[in-house]
């Protein structure tokens, strides 16, 4: 799994939203709670490492770098010296260790890789990576870019090691460094540093890390290998033990978030079986969220119809667990753009090219009224397994998707009261159903659905996927089914555009759907739901997909209809009116459907003769 190229500037917009308000520090504790095991004897320029009581490491430490200029050459020194014993090597990511003494404006990208990686001039491993830094010679660039660089390094790792529980990471601005933790609650930092001042404390954390555990590192060993490929072994106590579950070598779905809920999904078979019959899914949920397993059981308890099976479920760590004997308190975010550091810093550095970024991440950040959020890592099974919506084999096919969708999610709002509130490409797949009458499409991942009681209503919080989400959803109203149908709209039409890629063409303004702040996102939907944007939107759709205009006209026209001024994005409030919602946008699949089968039956006739 390849990150978004780190150059980027959408990239860089991307992991600022995401990380942006999730920052603790600097934290009382730090130093103890990961480097507090150890204990370090310097004398004559040698420096011991021990662990309970033995010796793991004996290094020579060169004298202290005389400048910043300085420090690359110097820090392979310390770590060429440092052999036996070390689980890990470190490298510059993306050049080899050698040409380290000339960086560019981008600084550079340290990694720790576990194993030993034997060639310095290979690319760099990301799921071997095991701890992360990033230096800069001096302090022209802003903190906050060079924070996110950052931030860039630990998202490949997580991306490529989904069921990693926290990451360790680094950076050096000058000759000062600050010490990071990764976790999916956030990140948070240690009290800054010299490096020059206090070499020797600096040298002692750099081969720290190479001598940690596993767990100590963060990395977890849920999944495991043998002769027949990555596996999970699954015990239940419920029912008959599933045993080892062998995972397809690449996931099928996976969110590219540092922070958040990290879901990735796979293809699963069990053992001796050469049948991909499950979706094996680990997701950090938030703690305050009604787990994923209770909903399953409730749709099967309620007949839902086209509800996936629940095989599995455990929860298996929690940040709050990992961030034990630490301190902090509230959640940070960078200033506004405008305001001034304390030193001159943050958004007025980035203006004016200033320096003076001498400070660590209490200078550029402000404090926020939210507070850490605990998040719980479950690991779920669930069948049957289907396709990725963008394969779908026919324009036939793909209407029979969404009608049965859907229904699916009539089925769930209906007769399980559950709202799932985040409608979207990547929650609707293909069932290769032989069966009369069997569902060709389904709605999955309740991870954002809640349970609704007859005339209750959702708090106004602001849930799904960007592309997809609803304008009223986007305004911070109250979540109801109309918003969830109103997604399904805003899904058929990015999958026609699409045309079987996973995003829109350069020029679509599909694009704009997933860039700008809430209000912005509104904003632009609301335009482009209007006549004269509408139009312009189905213009776009593709050639060979012509008869599928109609069917987004028809369904707009049910969506937003001129009852109160141009465009209507309210919800019915009667019972009678979200019903006739449902039959009016099935029907409408219904009739597109009757005019393939119809339009396939001519053209097979004329073949024919």
């Amino acid at each position: 799994m390849e990150a978004p190229s780190p150059t980027s500037t959408t990239d860089e917009q991307h992991v600022l939203r995401n990380m942006d308000g999730r920052l603790h520090g600097p934290m009382s504790g730090f130093f103890d709670k990961y480097f507090g095991s150890f204990r370090y004897v310097h004398r004559d320029g040698l420096l011991e490492i021990q662990a309970a009581g033995p010796v793991i490491a004996r290094c020579a430490i060169p004298s202290a770098p005389s400048s910043p200029d300085d420090f690359l050459p110097w820090f392979f020194e310390l770590v060429r010296g440092q052999r036996d014993g070390a689980r890990g090597s470190w490298h510059v990511s993306g050049g080899p260790s050698a040409s380290c003494c000339s960086i560019d404006d981008e600084g550079a990208c340290l990694v720790l890789t576990v194993p030993p990686c034997p060639d310095p001039e290979a690319d760099t491993r990301w799921d071997r990576v095991q701890v992360v830094g990033q230096f800069y010679a001096d302090d022209v660039v802003c903190y906050q870019d060079g924070l996110l660089r950052l931030c860039k390094s630990a998202r490949r790792v997580f991306a490529s090691q989904p069921t990693r529980f926290f990451l360790h990471g680094f950076s050096i601005r000058g000759p000062l460094i600050e010490l990071w933790v990764f976790d999916r609650s956030g990140l948070y930092c240690s009290d800054l540093f010299d490096v020059q001042d206090d070499f020797v404390r600096f040298a002692s954390i750099v081969l720290s890390y190479q001598h940690m555990s596993d767990p100590a590192l963060g990395s977890s060993s849920i999944i495991g290998t043998d002769e027949n490929g990555s596996y999970v072994a699954l015990e239940s106590a419920e029912g008959p033990p599933l045993g080892r579950l062998y995972l397809e070598r690449q996931p099928i779905a996976c969110r590219d978030n540092l922070v958040g809920a990290g879901t990735t999904c796979y293809r699963a078979r069990a053992s001796g079986s050469d049948q991909w019959d499950y979706v094996l899914k680990f997701k950090w949920r938030w703690a305050r969220d009604r787990p994923e397993d209770e909903l399953l059981r409730l749709t099967r308890e309620k007949g839902v119809w086209g509800a996936v099976s629940l095989d599995y479920y455990e929860e298996i760590e929690t940040t709050a667990n990992l961030r034990r004997g630490l301190r902090w308190g509230p959640q940070r975010r960078f200033r506004a753009a405008g305001s001034r550091a304390r030193d001159g810093g943050g958004a007025e550095c980035r203006r004016h090219g200033a320096t003076g970024n001498a400070g660590g991440l209490a200078n550029y950040t402000e404090e926020t009224d939210n507070f850490f959020q605990n998040r719980i890592l479950a690991c779920v099974v669930t069948s049957p397994v289907g396709r990725p919506l963008h394969t779908f084999r026919s324009v036939l096919e793909l209407l029979q998707v969404f009608r049965d969708a859907v229904k699916c999610h009539r089925s769930l709002f209906r007769d399980a009261q559950i709202l799932h509130q985040d409608v979207s490409a990547g929650n609707i797949i293909i069932l290769d159903a032989e069966e009369e009458g069997s569902p060709r499409g389904i709605l999955i991942d309740l991870d954002s659905a809640i349970e609704v009681t007859d005339g209750s209503e959702t708090e106004p919080d602001i849930t799904g996927t960007r592309p997809f989400m609803a304008i009223g959803v986007l305004r911070s109203e109250p979540h109801t089914c109309r918003h969830d149908l109103e997604s399904f709209l805003y899904v058929f039409l990015w999958t026609i555009i699409t045309n079987h890629a996973e995003d829109p063409p350069e020029t679509s303004r599909l694009r704009e759907w997933s860039n700008g702040d809430w209000d912005e996102l509104a904003r632009r939907k609301s335009l482009d739901m209007d006549p004269g944007g509408f139009q312009t939107i189905l213009d776009e759709i593709p050639v060979g997909f012509d008869s599928l205009r109609p069917v987004a006209a028809n369904l707009r026209g049910l969506l937003f209809s001129s009852r109160a001024g141009p465009i209507w994005k309210g919800t019915h409030g009667s019972p009678g009116d979200v019903d006739t919602l449902y039959d009016g946008m099935i029907s409408v699949f219904e009739e597109a459907i009757a005019f393939e089968d119809k339009r396939s039956a001519g053209m097979n006739d004329r073949l024919a003769c």
